[in-house]
């Protein structure tokens, strides 16, 4: 089970990202995948995110990642997320700062 410093991180990088105003380079991108997989790996909620999270970080190991399929990532990443935060059984705290995690995945998809 993975810190709750190490989960303040993550959400930390994820939110950074987008607002850097840069895309991250996919080395970036496959840490801080890795780093969400130790977090979320082996709960029934967040599968659907797991798979994809799994099938982006795939992608980004090819040295031109397919954009468009990127993107379509990005944003079934941010829609499963944002189901995920709307569970009875999130913490409000927690909900805000997967709000905010969806509007960082969401800005990063517009930057490709």
């Amino acid at each position: 089970m993975a810190s709750h410093a190490l989960d303040q991180r993550l959400f930390d990088q994820t939110i950074g990202i987008a607002d850097n105003g840069t895309a991250a380079s996919p080395a970036d991108g496959v840490q801080l995948i890795n780093g969400w997989l130790k977090v979320i790996e082996g709960n029934k909620s967040t599968e659907l995110i797991e798979a994809k999270l799994k099938e982006l970080r795939g992608l980004l190991q090819f040295a031109n990642p397919d954009a468009d399929r990127v993107r379509s990532l990005l944003m079934d990443l941010a829609d499963h997320t944002e189901q995920v935060s709307q569970g009875s059984d999130i913490q409000e705290l927690t909900v805000k700062k997967l709000e905010n995690v969806v509007d960082s995945i969401q800005k990063l998809a517009e930057q490709l």
